[in-house]
């Protein structure tokens, strides 16, 4: 189960967290001016992200919408119809608008969950294909597309300077495994150096609790992103091994059948493949031992 956690940071940001943030359970946010307000990310369900929207707008809402997706998992993304349906538009990075629009993605392959609510994608999501700086009405917010493929190939973070904060999206977890699936571990090495050099005071991840000393879990991302690739480099590694030293190196993190996943990714990425998304799901469905089941 999840708990949901709302924090302040600042004058004008919000993080909303599902804590521990397993799978589906993802942060959010947003970023209030006198005009205007900057959801960052829904939730996977109508519930959730309903729920997320009282939370930033209250029942009377005093501030027009704009919700701009870090990326095209649907985590984040679930819940844009209800954003539209509250009058507010809805940003995403341009390859990311085409995902969410092949959507809604469920995996009932992988997981075991029904009750997802309305989360058909809305008809028309704009395409962030550069640096865009939003007036929210006495403060200003920074939408900047991630020079390279990490996570996916279309991810967003959200920079509020005046605050010192950065939206991270999937781009950062902390004390939950990262996923690899659909991107490049050499380019998420990448797109975490660049993301130091916004200096913020605070982090808000894609998963897990927010970050005040970035370098701790930046340095430990960027150490199990650097061992993926370093342990692959074989023709046939032996995968079951790797997957346990992972499982050991990093015991704390949750949703540790992701090691499986990560691990393929890495190997087809050393060997310049592109990755057997099907292969790899396959793997994480065996590491779990069953399909997982979500609590939403």
């Amino acid at each position: 189960m999840s708990a949901t956690a709302i924090t302040r940071i600042g004058t004008h940001s919000t993080a909303y967290l599902q804590l521990p943030g397993g799978w589906f359970h993802n942060n959010a946010g947003w970023i209030t001016g006198e005009r205007h307000t900057l959801l960052v990310d829904t939730c996977a369900t109508e519930g959730r992200s309903r729920a997320l929207l009282e939370a930033a707008l209250g029942p009377e809402p005093k501030t027009s919408l704009t919700a701009v997706l870090t990326h095209a998992h649907g985590d984040h993304s679930h819940g844009a119809r209800q954003v539209v349906e509250q009058d507010g538009a809805v940003y995403a990075a341009d390859s990311a608008v085409e995902e969410i629009h092949a959507g809604p993605h469920t995996y009932p392959e992988l997981f075991e969950y029904a009750d997802w609510g309305s989360i058909d994608p809305p008809e028309h999501i704009t395409p962030v294909t550069g640096r865009t700086t939003v007036d929210l009405g006495g403060t200003r917010a920074e939408i900047h597309p991630v020079p390279t493929r990490a996570h996916t190939d279309g991810d967003l973070v959200i920079h509020h300077p005046d605050d010192g904060v950065v939206f991270t999206g999937d781009l950062l977890f902390h004390g939950v495994t990262p996923l690899a699936l659909h991107g490049s571990i050499a380019g998420w090495l990448e797109a975490l150096d660049w993301l130091e050099t916004f200096r913020a005071e605070t982090l808000v991840p894609g998963h897990g609790p927010v970050v005040n000393h970035a370098d701790s879990v930046l340095a430990q991302q960027r150490e199990y992103l650097r061992w993926l690739l370093d342990s692959t480099t074989e023709a046939l590694p032996d995968f079951a091994a790797l997957e346990e030293r992972a499982r050991r190196g990093w015991p704390e993190w949750h949703d540790a059948e992701r090691h499986s996943v990560n691990l393929r990714v890495a190997h087809a990425e050393n060997r310049d493949h592109t990755p057997d998304i099907a292969d790899a799901i396959a793997a994480m469905l065996g590491a779990a031992g069953n399909r997982i089941p979500l609590e939403l």
